[in-house]
């Protein structure tokens, strides 16, 4: 009989431990799903708690306990209340007395294996919310980086719509005029457009003329001459008659300049000659001076600013160098006497927007890298502007700001 019974208690010690085995395995195997969630969802506890540990030890002294209790409560006690030699047949003795500690470590055991079932369904749950978090996580990131290409694609698509309109305000830039031809030692006039790109070529000639003549007059282009240049090279010489009639001697003159323009002498056989006015000044265009191009240049200029600011300011393209691409693939439409033109125009004050205290789209963006300053007007008024963006404090600016330096 005794055999038998240590032979149940052997059998129970070892489902414990199988139990205890098991146990401690399945929430091994939940910390280890555990740890392969990303740190800002891992919120899970594994392992088990004191009060796992605490079950098991008590069951354990338990069992040990029923090992013990046979061999110690059938000694001869000092107190007769306590001496159970004589409580009847060694097989019931061991029986009854094992069988209350094995009753009360089997119920804890099992309250035990509820108890861990329970932690660790409460950890699969855990568990599952957290991979639905990290899941819904990376399908938002994967929504908002389709989205962000979707806003890429859309700002492309006007970028290069903005190029192609460019492109065709050039191409649709006109300006009616003239010329001459020798026949038989007589000037003989004819119709004559200029188109294009070519429109640029004479526009930079007229207004660095119209320079050179405020210089004869006034003897001296300042700030405010240059403006005035300007200003007659844009509104043309009739608008100006009128708003600054003060400047009587330089209205006449440019009055005189234009009609020697259209009507030359026919003793002059030559273009050269035909186009020479005053001391060195050069009138190599072939249309009506100093009538004005803010029919041109004003929508011109307009659309060109508008696509370099909605580059240097967008919300899709934020990084400095993805948004250099573009500049210079814009930059890249503009002839050098087209950015020789957009420089006069911030030097006159009617583009100061290029380059001012909010936007630097000259010296950050160098939409006038390709300058050719060397070939400019050697008037302090331009070559000092010319250094003044050479040497201003660039934040984001790379290199030199003009190609030729």
């Amino acid at each position: 009989m005794t055999t038998f019974v240590f032979f149940i208690v052997l059998v129970i010690i070892i489902l414990v431990v199988i139990v205890g085995w098991l146990s401690i395995s399945r929430i091994s195997e939940l910390k280890t799903r555990t740890n392969q969630i990303s740190p800002q969802n891992k919120t899970l506890q594994s392992g088990l708690d004191w009060k796992a540990y605490a079950g098991l030890t008590f069951a354990g002294l338990m069992i040990a306990c029923s090992c013990f209790a046979p061999f110690l409560l059938t000694r001869k006690s000092i107190n007769e209340d306590f001496n159970f030699t004589n409580t009847g047949q060694i097989g019931d003795t061991i029986g009854g007395l094992m069988n209350p500690f094995i009753a009360i470590a089997g119920v804890i055991v099992t309250g035990l294996a509820f108890y861990i079932q329970y932690k660790a369904n409460e950890q699969q749950r855990s568990l599952f919310l957290a991979e639905q978090e990290e899941s819904k996580a990376q399908l938002q990131l994967q929504i908002d980086n389709q989205n962000h290409q979707n806003q890429i694609t859309q700002f492309e698509s006007q970028f290069y719509e903005m190029l192609k309109l460019h492109r065709e305000n050039i191409s649709e830039m006109e300006v009616s005029g003239y010329d001459f031809n020798e026949e038989s030692s007589k000037l003989v006039r004819f119709e004559k457009n200029t188109a294009g790109r070519k429109i640029f070529v004479t526009m930079q000639k007229e207004l660095e003329c119209i320079m050179a003549i405020y210089k004869g007059v006034i003897g001296i282009l300042t700030k405010e001459g240059f403006y005035h240049s300007y200003q007659i090279f844009f509104e043309g010489l009739e608008e100006f008659a009128k708003k600054h009639p003060e400047h009587s001697v330089l209205i006449g003159m440019l009055h005189k300049a234009r009609n020697q323009h259209r009507n030359p002498d026919p003793a002059i056989t030559t273009n050269q000659q035909r186009k020479d006015f005053g001391s060195g000044i050069k009138m190599n265009f072939n249309f009506k001076p100093f009538s004005g191009h803010a029919s041109r240049l004003g929508h011109y200029f307009r659309h060109l600013y508008l696509a370099v600011k909605s580059v240097a300011t967008s919300d899709v393209i934020t990084d400095y160098e993805d948004r250099m691409k573009y500049m210079r693939l814009l930059r890249a439409q503009l002839s050098n006497h087209e950015q020789i033109l957009l420089f006069y125009n911030w030097l006159s004050g009617f583009g100061a927007d290029w380059e001012d205290n909010d936007h630097h789209f000259f010296t950050d963006y160098k939409m006038i890298h390709n300058l050719w300053h060397d070939r400019l007007p050697n008037d302090s008024v331009v070559q000092d502007n010319v250094n003044f963006l050479r040497t201003k404090d660039a934040k984001l600016r790379v290199g030199k700001m003009f190609e030729i330096d």
